[in-house]
């Protein structure tokens, strides 16, 4: 391969922060707001021009998790900040039907369905209020670049921007940027599933349809009345972490949305009016790499509802794709220990997000967009308190941090 040497150049340091959190997905935007209420100086850092990753940029406009989707499914396993924008969005109208069944609960503090779908905008509007409220420094349309590390410390990083390049120093560095990128430029240990050892594991591309006339009887959608958000068409598993790789998924996925529709037209004659509105700017993307830490979540975990003394979320959603089509939990939920939040061989980082530590099948449990909101809210108080003690997330207190959460109403206990 042909080589260009970049001639070196001193960068202005445009932020100095105690947290830095990259990614302003349903991980990141949780993280940075709860760091921020907590009195840290905290900057976000976003690639787009609003919040929310893949349920906004990418159309993923069903928010899963709340609960068990079957029984056990008393208790209500994620609340915190997850809870506090579905209550916003109640407020707003921005709710719509979810595509999965649901059991009529009344949307109120403790009492949310396991899924709802989202009106996208108002879910940019909502996220965006909560930060500006909170304290947040946001930096939109701008781009990680690399991680400053020194002598094995996470001490800032580069980003580019339309001001050009920049470095940012801060005390904690959250990774939300669902692919591990901050963890793997600081040299984190991480890995990537195989193809093989993911079944039925695509990218897809979702589209938002209008209606028109008659609506079919059973609407698999998310559905907002007069249009829908669908799911198109899917591309096989890639790693897209790879900029080629990743162009390539794109350019399949949209040239197939219009025939994706046609054929769902011949499919539910109902839909025959139902025309395409809007498409996402980013393909919904499943996973990428994982970053080592402390603890590696396993099958049994999930599977037995295994509960840990460094409990920071805990999931209730079904295990997809890895045992068949749904393997739904026999128990209300299964623990996120800490220790999957704090990466190998590098200090002063987070990870939050799908990109924790964890085999796969417990990911594709806890990859839905409600668990990661509430890791990425135990990320962003750990990241705080981090910076108020003066100690490293590794050697974190971890009662301190249950405390704080619980402050913040998170949900950390089965049971109540």
């Amino acid at each position: 391969m042909q080589t260009y040497d970049e001639p070196a150049r001193r960068l202005p340091v445009t932020r100095q922060a105690d947290v830095i959190v990259v990614g302003g997905g349903p991980a990141g935007l949780a993280a940075a707001i709860a760091s921020a209420r907590m009195g840290a100086r905290t900057v976000l850092i976003e690639q787009f021009g609003y919040l929310g990753g893949t349920a906004t940029a990418s159309l993923m406009a069903c928010i899963n998790g709340f609960r068990n989707q079957v029984e056990p499914d008393a208790t209500q396993t994620v609340r915190g900040l997850a809870e506090e924008i579905v209550l916003r969005l109640k407020e707003l109208d921005g709710l719509g039907r979810s595509p999965y069944p649901q059991k009529s609960y009344p949307t109120e503090p403790g009492r949310l369905e396991y899924s709802y779908a989202i009106d996208t905008e108002r879910f940019k509007f909502a996220t965006l209020q909560l930060c500006v409220d909170a304290g947040v420094d946001l930096l939109f349309h701008t781009y990680f670049c690399d991680t400053i590390v020194a002598h094995g410390q996470v001490t800032g990083v580069i980003v580019e921007n339309k001001s050009g390049r920049q470095a940012l120093l801060g005390t904690v560095v959250v990774d939300a940027s669902g692919d591990g990128d901050v963890a793997a430029r600081a040299g984190a240990p991480f890995w990537q599933t195989h193809m093989d050892e993911a079944p039925r594991l695509n990218d897809a591309i979702m589209y938002r349809i209008a209606l028109g006339g008659s609506r079919p009887a059973d609407l698999h959608a998310c559905d907002f009345g007069s249009t829908a958000v669908v799911w198109g068409p899917g591309v096989p598993a890639m790693p897209c972490t790879d900029a080629e790789a990743l162009s390539r998924a794109e350019v399949e996925a949209r040239l197939r949305v219009y025939q994706d529709l046609e054929a769902k037209k011949t499919r539910e004659p109902a839909l025959a009016a139902a025309r395409i509105v809007e498409t996402p700017p980013l393909l919904g993307i499943r996973q990428t790499r994982f970053i080592q830490g402390e603890y590696r979540l396993t099958a049994d975990d999930a599977i037995e509802g295994r509960r840990f003394q460094d409990v920071v979320a805990i999931s209730s959603c079904p295990i997809i794709h890895y045992y068949g089509y749904r393997r739904y939990l026999e128990h209300e939920g299964y623990d996120i220990p800490y220790r999957c939040l704090v990466p190998l061989q590098v200090e002063s980082l987070l990870v939050a997000g799908r990109c924790i530590s964890s085999d796969q099948q417990p990911y594709e449990s806890h990859r839905a967009m409600v668990p990661i909101m509430a890791i990425g809210q135990a990320a962003g108080v750990a990241a705080a308190l981090c910076g108020r003690t003066g100690v490293q997330p590794r050697a974190l207190d971890t009662d301190l941090l249950q405390q704080e959460l619980l402050a913040q109403n998170a949900q950390l206990r089965l049971g109540g």
